[in-house]
Order: structure tokens, then C-alpha cells, then sequence
């Protein structure tokens, strides 16, 4: 499911002094492809580039291939920035324009951490520019700025971003994120979207701290009821569902399909929390159309929650280009989502298998989808009447 990396070799040492020079002028040495769709598959290919070498998880590097790798990161991640902000300029009303935003500041971090001189200041340059454009959804911009405030972590962490085991760097970056959504939410104090970030820390944090931020979201008086409440199940220690008893999700898909899952008994099904906008969500689409094609006739069905806002017409259009089968709920509130609200969903994509007796038993089902599928339809349960 993982893209081969693609890897710009440096060819000349002076090249990324020259490069930054360029990207300041608002010049380029990178071509963008015309067509909008082979131009978002190059940025997402140059983006996925970024990622460490696959074997440095179970080995540490030489320094010899540190240095290689550093220049290597250097010259993608500024190329995959210029290549996402040329997006951004060329296809403003792509479904994809609000990811690009996203992309450009993430590949800068990676910049950042490997040694670029010129990347912290294109990064506080365009997250300005971006909190600027008030044309932008809030929750672009919301977005922009808390990932932007990480700056200072990737730079401080410098190689060992890409050198350091992912579990010893992990709570030092759950630390910093939780840091740069309190910031931006004392730019954005309403904004729903960042107030559900806050609530995923508090869900993946232990102890008294968990039990600290709980009460800070309870006690905050611009936190949204819904998050209020979810908080609360938090600091109880309870949740708004259980394993292996029933979801009660009934809907009029886009498409007019009437779901309820109280129907679909006797089947597998998977409820999928996404949106458009998740790159996570996106890059697992293949695994589960593939489950899909090969189980559907044995009765796997998928139901999919779309935690997209706004109009629903890229929704449409994305699916449509993507050719997905299953209903899709969408009513346009985001992390408002009238299920996200109900079930506690803090983080996409979040994917739940339900049995053939219509009750909930996995809540990671991306963690070997077809496998499970197949168990829950070989088990033998009574007929449903």
C-alpha cells in the first residue's frame, strides 16, 4: 500500500543555496504537471519521498548514510513545498488545495529538521500569508497554524526526526502537538475542528494529565457542547459505545440509499470515519476497496461517515472519481459530525467492524482488514430473524 520513495539526488553542492534563492523570488527549477490530478499524484509521490528509509526502523544508520540522507531531504522536502504552493496557485478550487496548504508547511518541517537555513522563514511567511486569506475556511487556516507552531520542535529535533526510533520520539512530539493546538486555539478560542485535537491528546494521555485536560475543556467556556461531553466520558472513564453491543446508525446516504446498520445483521460491515481532506484516510481507500471487491459478494458491506464541512459537491465529485460503492453519510459539520459526536471520534481514520449479529468488535479494523472481515463472516451465528 506504501508508494516506492522517490529520491532527488543532489547533483551539485551549491544547489540548494541556489534553490532557496529561487523559492524567495517566487521562481522555480520544478515543473508541475497541467492536468490537476497527475500534478496532486507528483506532490503526494514527493511528499511520501520525505519518509525516513524503511530498514533505519530496525537498524541504526551510519553516519556516513545520516549525511547522504540529510542532503537527499534537504532538496525533496523544498521541492515537494514549491511543488504543493504552484498547486495552490494553479488549481485554487481543487478538492485538494486545502492538503497542499497542509504539505507545504509539513515538507518544510522536514527541511527544518535536516538543515535547510531558509526553511523556518518561508514556513512563518506563508502560515502568515495563509492566517491572512480570509477566503480560507477556518479550519484551514486553524490547521495551518497549529501545524505551523511545530516548527520549533522539528528544528530542535533536528536528524533525530528521522534517526530516532518512532516509540522514543513519540511523546515528545504528542507534547508538542499538544502545545500547538493550545496555541491555536487562543487564535481560533470557537473553532470546533481544534477543540476535538485537544480532545484526541486528552484521550491518548494517561493519569493526571488526562484528568487535567479533561477539566480544562470541561471548565473552558468557548468549548462546544458536544466536546464538553465527550470530556466528561473521558474523565469518567466511560465511553459512548461499547464493544460487542450495537451502534444504532441509521441515515439517508448521499447517493439516497437508507441505511441502518439494525438491517444489515447477518453481514460484516465496516464504519469508516474519514473525510477527503485525511491524508491517512485517503492512502487506506485501496486496502478497503480491495476487501470490498473480494468479500462483498459474502456479505461485506462498508458504511462511510464523511467528517468533510461544507458543501458536499467535492465529496461527490471525489467519490466519484475514486469510484466508491458504499453509502456515504454526510452532513456537512465536520468534527460535528452527528456520529463523531455520538461515538467520541477524536482522530481519521477511525474504522469499527461490526459482527453478523449486528454488534461492534473491532475498533482498529485498518489493522489487517481482510483478515478480520473473513472471520467475522465464517463465524456460524444463528439465523437472523
Amino acid at each position: 500500500m506504501n508508494a516506492k520513495p522517490v529520491i532527488y539526488v543532489l547533483l551539485l553542492t551549491g544547489l540548494l543555496a541556489a534553490q532557496s534563492e529561487l523559492l524567495a523570488q517566487g521562481e522555480s527549477r520544478y515543473t508541475l504537471s497541467e492536468d490537476p490530478s497527475k500534478a496532486w499524484a507528483e506532490i503526494q509521490n514527493a511528499y511520501q519521498a520525505l519518509s525516513r528509509p524503511h530498514d533505519w526502523q530496525t537498524r541504526e544508520p551510519d553516519p556516513e548514510q545520516v549525511a547522504k540522507f540529510q542532503k537527499q531531504e534537504c532538496a525533496t522536502a523544498v521541492s515537494c513545498a514549491d511543488q504543493a504552493r504552484k498547486f495552490i496557485v494553479r488549481f485554487p478550487t481543487n478538492e485538494n488545495v486545502d492538503a497542499a496548504r497542509t504539505i507545504v508547511v509539513r515538507s518544510l518541517q522536514s527541511a527544518v529538521s535536516a538543515g535547510d537555513a531558509d526553511a523556518e522563514k518561508q514556513i512563518a511567511a506563508f502560515v502568515s500569508s495563509v492566517l491572512a486569506d480570509k477566503s480560507i475556511p477556518e479550519n484551514v487556516r486553524a490547521t495551518v497554524l497549529r501545524v505551523g507552531d511545530m516548527t520549533a520542535f522539528y528544528q530542535n529535533a533536528g536528524m533525530r526526526a528521522f534517526t530516532e526510533n518512532r516509540n522514543k520520539f513519540i511523546k515528545e512530539l504528542e507534547e508538542a502537538g499538544l502545545e500547538s493546538t493550545k496555541a491555536a486555539l487562543k487564535q481560533f478560542p470557537t473553532n470546533t475542528m481544534l477543540w476535538k485535537t485537544l480532545l484526541s491528546h486528552v484521550s491518548r494521555s494517561e493519569g493526571e494529565q488526562q484528568k487535567e485536560l479533561a477539566k480544562e475543556i470541561l471548565n473552558a467556556p468557548s468549548a462546544p457542547s458536544g466536546v464538553k461531553t465527550l470530556a466528561d466520558y473521558i474523565l469518567k472513564g466511560t465511553k459512548p459505545y461499547q464493544v460487542g453491543k450495537a451502534l444504532d446508525i441509521h441515515f439517508t446516504a448521499l447517493d439516497g440509499r437508507e441505511v441502518d446498520l439494525a438491517n444489515l445483521r447477518g453481514s460484516a460491515v465496516l464504519v469508516e470515519f474519514w473525510a477527503t481532506w485525511c491524508e491517512p484516510c485517503v492512502a487506506e481507500l485501496p486496502e478497503v476497496k480491495a476487501a470490498y471487491e473480494k468479500l462483498h459478494g459474502r456479505g461485506f458491506e462498508v458504511v462511510a461517515i464523511s467528517l468533510d464541512d461544507g458543501k458536499e459537491t467535492a465529496l461527490r465529485q471525489f467519490i466519484k472519481e475514486k469510484e466508491l460503492p458504499w453509502p456515504e453519510y454526510f452532513d456537512g459539520k465536520g468534527w460535528e459530525n452527528r456520529f463523531a459526536l455520538q461515538y467520541g471520534i477524536f482522530e481519521i481514520p477511525t474504522m469499527w467492524l461490526v459482527d453478523k449479529r449486528g454488534n461492534l468488535r473491532y475498533t482498529d479494523a485498518e489493522a489487517d482488514l481482510e483478515h478480520r472481515v473473513t472471520l467475522l463472516l465464517d463465524e456460524q451465528v444463528p439465523a437472523i430473524k
